[in-house]
């Protein structure tokens, strides 16, 4: 796993310098970001679902980290509510603890520890408990802060739209249909540059100077976020007597517990709401994550 921190580590770095000495502009981020949402994860989706075999476990995964994250965002809100931050700030708080960046961070983290056998549980455990629930529930949560109304059509054409989600409605209805390797082995070198571009994008995006402004309501979004909806899904998983033997309980537990999504950040921004805490909270989520999916994964080790 710290090998592949480092790794992860390494291409932020990249990008972070690369904006620092002017290579890229901070705004240059959203090209990046543009062209792993459009064709590299699309490419990787399709060929990921089209090859996956779906069971019960995995589905059950799935639930319960979604439950989790949702315990998460809860708890944010409460804490929100004691200190008495503004509507903007609890709205973008309780999105930011519910959504994590179960693809960029967490494919290589998880693929690094389990190996490439565990692509597809990341793939499918990003789309079902993160991507889609956010494209839909993600305009709606925002509305509680935002002065403009929210059209329930547009944001599901949005959705029906969203390339990773065609790439998973294709992937799925296409399973019988012999595609040939070719078609794949295109597939596979758009597929290879998803984390590396993603990561630099980060490295680019990233900014510290709202930190201080918003320190404290970054720390209740990552300790909601990145601390206790792992130990939420932990607890619960131990009330139904899980077998944590099995990879796939591990990887469902590290996958809840990434720092908050880019998407979710740019969404924030985007509705004029929290946008410090939203810069803050991916930027120290990722610092964050050094420490807080270590000490996760050395609980799960103690499970097992």
């Amino acid at each position: 796993m710290f090998t592949s921190l480092l790794s992860i580590f390494i291409l932020i770095a990249s990008g972070y310098f690369a904006k620092k000495v002017k290579i890229f502009e901070q705004k240059n981020s959203s090209i990046f970001i543009d062209y792993a949402l459009t064709f590299a994860l699309p490419a990787l989706i399709f060929d990921k679902i089209y090859h996956v075999n779906i069971d019960t476990t995995l589905l059950n995964i799935i639930a319960l980290g979604f439950v989790s994250t949702i315990l998460g965002a809860c708890l944010s809100l409460l804490i929100c509510k004691l200190f008495k931050f503004s509507k903007a700030t609890t709205v973008s708080a309780v999105l930011l603890s519910m959504f994590g960046n179960t693809i960029f961070i967490g494919m290589p983290i998880i693929t690094g520890f389990f190996g490439k056998d565990a692509l597809n549980e990341v793939i499918f455990y990003d789309q079902f408990a993160t991507a889609i629930p956010i494209s839909i529930l993600g305009p709606f949560i925002l509305s509680f802060g935002a002065e403009a109304k929210v059209s329930l059509i547009q944001n599901a054409i949005k959705v029906l739209k969203f390339p990773p989600f065609v790439a998973l409605i294709l992937g799925l209805a296409l399973r019988d249909v012999k595609i040939p390797e070719v078609i794949f082995n295109s597939l596979h070198m758009f597929s290879a540059s998803v984390v590396p571009v993603a990561l630099f994008a980060i490295g680019i995006g990233l900014g510290f100077r709202s930190i201080k402004s918003a320190y404290k309501s970054t720390a209740i979004v990552l300790c909601c976020k990145m601390l206790f909806a792992p130990l939420f899904f932990i607890a619960i998983a131990l009330v139904f007597k899980v077998n944590f033997s099995d990879s796939t309980w591990i990887i469902g537990i590290l996958q809840c517990g990434m720092p908050p999504m880019v998407l979710a950040s740019a969404m924030i921004m985007k509705a004029n709401l929290d946008s410090q805490l939203a810069v803050s909270a991916v930027a120290m989520g990722v610092v964050m994550s050094f420490i807080s999916l270590p000490f996760i994964n050395y609980i799960c080790g103690l499970l097992v």
